[in-house]
């Protein structure tokens, strides 16, 4: 499998809340702050990852709350309590200025990317909360892809095993904590882009980030050497 051109998106980065927006979320500085306002930790590590990948990176730092770009139109978590109640003509005003801006940037860069490369791997840098309805996530990692398309399986499955080699201590799982052919933008991408698209959500719990603004070097580090190996591996055949 020849080596992809790379491409890093971030759809949780961030808990900003418009200010025509603020009044829907009076109240809700807690709330903001939380798993659910955003994704701890996960824009810092893509920023990393952008750089030790050398890729461009695409990230949306308006809360989830007001219009989840991870979610497809019609979906039921696309909108939240706070946005769900509002007149259709709001709810497509947010859309048309928060939601649709970055997703059709990242099919643009996806697009231009394959056109010149043939293949493109985009990888998507999400975080999860370790504790969810009172139930402990015992995992470091997660590796999201779609399984029934064997490249993203196969590059998923050696991402892992060369993670287990460097650093046996994380605890790392493939489709976990969620389904990688779920709602989302890969998803998305992988019908509008076809075979040559490989679409890849890396999830990492929040624990690894005591500060939900920072993210570790040597993590960022190991992520990107271990992905690099996995690609030559698979592109010599291995």
């Amino acid at each position: 499998m020849p080596e992809p051109a790379l491409l890093l998106t971030c759809e949780h980065g961030g808990n900003q809340v418009p200010a025509r927006h603020r009044r829907l979320f009076s109240g809700q500085k807690a709330l903001l702050a939380s798993h659910r306002g955003w994704d701890p930790g996960a824009l810092a590590l893509a920023r990393l990852l952008a750089k030790e990948l050398d890729a461009p990176l695409l990230a949306c730092e308006t809360t989830r709350l007001l219009a989840d770009p991870n979610r497809s139109r019609g979906h039921r978590a696309l909108f939240s309590e706070f946005t769900r109640p509002l007149p259709a003509t709001e709810q497509q005003a947010i859309l048309d200025a928060f939601w649709q801006p970055h997703r059709s940037a990242v099919q643009r860069a996806a697009a231009d990317l394959l056109a010149g490369n043939r293949r493109v791997l985009h990888l998507a840098v999400h975080s999860f909360t370790p504790v969810l309805d009172n139930r402990e996530r015992v995992m470091d990692l997660g590796l999201l892809y779609d399984p029934a398309r064997s490249r993203e399986a196969r590059l998923a499955k050696a991402w892992q095993a060369v993670l287990a080699r460097a650093a046996p201590h994380l605890r790392v799982r493939r489709n976990a904590p969620y389904r990688g052919a779920a709602d989302g933008l890969t998803t998305t991408l992988r019908r509008s882009l076809g075979s040559g698209y490989l679409g890849l959500e890396l999830e990492a719990n929040q624990a690894l980030f005591p500060d939900p603004c920072a993210a570790p070097p040597d993590l960022a580090r190991l992520l990107a050497a271990a992905l690099r190996t996995a690609l030559t591996l698979l592109a010599q055949g291995g």
